[in-house]
């Protein structure tokens, strides 16, 4: 059983006075099903649910549609043969199939509120627009959940213990062993490829064979395509599967519609760039000026890049899945920056408690000759936080700088291969009017496989 992160907050669910009805939403296949069906398991709980899935039992969406809460209950106790009994956990899952059922929640918890009740589901935004469904405000917490992270995978490998004690305690000023560094290293190497699917670390970790995940990548790719289906047709199908397949090969990217498509409008692109993000298979990454916190307040909804679900299935997409086992533990094999910035904005998009909405942004300044851009903008305790990435243990600053000076930030993160570190920066730069200022600030470089600790040492300095 692989532990999922998530756990410890649907036991704060559970254990909480009059908790609401809990909607779990995330892409399909990355373990919203059996991070709450494991969680009687997980705590050794007498915790009864009754399981649903909405899916195979496509009669009940007119029973929901009645709102009728003592006949849905009644229905639902006789198709899955619990007894409604206090404090029963009622789990309806692949919610997206009968949209109705949400709203259904709201009367089920006021008619029996000593029972709990939980929905997850894909696709959801795409499900409730095309049926008109509202959901029910101040009624419903929603937690939302994305792929395992670098940690979750080091646990689910089982030989880590030491290494992950080492991650979750260093702090600048510390030695790093060298041996558990290039340990770690050949893991990160190896989740590049594998991912955070559940499916496929639970394959690695049983075969240790990437072909064997390959495979798995395949099907959930070829799910995630005929999921497409279900809520498209004709064209809008033949460009939401474009997008689909555009955003793996350009991770990263300012998006620029006719690059997507030429010979289509961009407004159509727009829309199954949306219908995917609402799918939540790709994300967005928008500019922000980052002058202050919050940094949506300065967003430029019109200017934003593209990242996709997964860094294992973006692996599979462009084919790096094929390269064999010796490539992978290659010195040489994280030299691509479009992998390692995937890896990097994926965590930091889920690196806030699964209740709040996951978010991102970046900053990007075009001018005539140049243009700067730092890969990722975050904050904490008030701060506005710049982030670079680089694939490999070098790469210039160049464009951090230009943040640094012009926004006088002291302090920044640098994402590379190299063991963790603290330093002091002191750089001369050009103003653009002839001048040169001296830009200094705190530069904490990690590495890649330290990102599921930036909020915790980023408070700490």
């Amino acid at each position: 059983m692989i532990y999922r992160d998530i756990s410890s907050e649907l036991r704060d669910w559970r254990m909480s006075d009059n908790p609401k009805s809990l909607v779990i939403r995330g892409a399909r296949q990355v373990g919203k099903t059996t991070a709450v069906l494991n969680f009687p398991s997980l705590y050794a709980s007498e915790q009864q649910i009754l399981y649903m899935n909405l899916e195979e039992h496509p009669e009940l969406e007119h029973l929901f549609d009645s709102m009728d809460a003592e006949r849905i209950l009644e229905e639902l106790s006789f198709s899955a043969q619990v007894n409604l009994s206090s404090g029963v956990i009622v789990f309806l899952d692949e919610v997206q199939a009968a949209p109705s059922a949400l709203g259904a929640m709201r009367y089920m918890r006021e008619h029996r509120p000593d029972l709990y009740f939980v929905a997850a589901g894909s696709l959801l935004e795409i499900a409730l627009s095309k049926k008109k469904i509202s959901i029910p405000v101040g009624r419903m917490d929603y937690n939302f959940m994305g792929p395992l992270s670098f940690e979750e995978f080091l646990l689910a490998d089982g030989s880590m213990e030491r290494e992950l004690e080492l991650i979750r305690k260093w702090t600048p000023g510390d030695s790093f062993p060298l041996a558990a560094h290039k340990r770690l290293v050949d893991l990160l190497r190896q989740f590049l490829v594998v991912g955070g699917m559940p499916e496929a670390v639970d394959t690695f970790m049983s075969f240790r064979d990437i072909s064997r995940v390959g495979k798995v990548h395949s099907s959930i790719l070829n799910t995630y395509r005929d999921d497409f289906a279900k809520y498209a047709s004709g064209e809008e199908l033949l460009i939401l599967r474009r997008v689909f397949d555009w955003v793996p090969t350009r991770a990263g990217d300012k998006v620029i519609y006719s690059q997507i498509s030429p010979h289509l409008r961009a407004g159509k692109v727009r829309k199954a760039i949306e219908l995917l993000s609402g799918a939540r298979v790709i994300f967005q990454v928008t500019h922000s000026s980052g002058n202050g916190v919050p940094l949506n307040a300065e967003s430029k909804p019109s200017v934003y890049k593209l990242y996709f679900l997964d860094v294992g299935l973006m692996s599979n997409m462009t084919g790096i899945v094929h390269v064999s086992q010796e490539q992978v533990l290659n010195s040489e094999f994280v030299n691509s920056g479009k992998l390692a910035e995937q890896f990097i904005a994926q965590h930091l998009l889920f690196r806030g408690p699964s209740f709040e909405l996951p978010c991102l942004h970046y900053w990007l300044r075009e001018g005539r000759v140049s243009n700067a851009e730092v890969d990722f903008l975050i904050h904490e305790k008030g701060r506005v936080i710049p982030v670079e990435v680089k694939a490999g243990t070098s790469g210039r600053l160049k464009s951090l700088m230009r943040f640094m000076q012009e926004k006088k930030s002291p302090f920044a993160i640098r994402f590379d291969i190299n063991p963790p570190s603290l330093q002091k920066v002191e750089h001369m730069l050009g103003n653009g009017a002839g001048e040169s200022n001296r830009v200094s600030f705190d530069l904490l470089s990690l590495p890649l496989y330290m990102v599921g600790q930036i909020s915790r040492l980023a408070d700490s300095i």
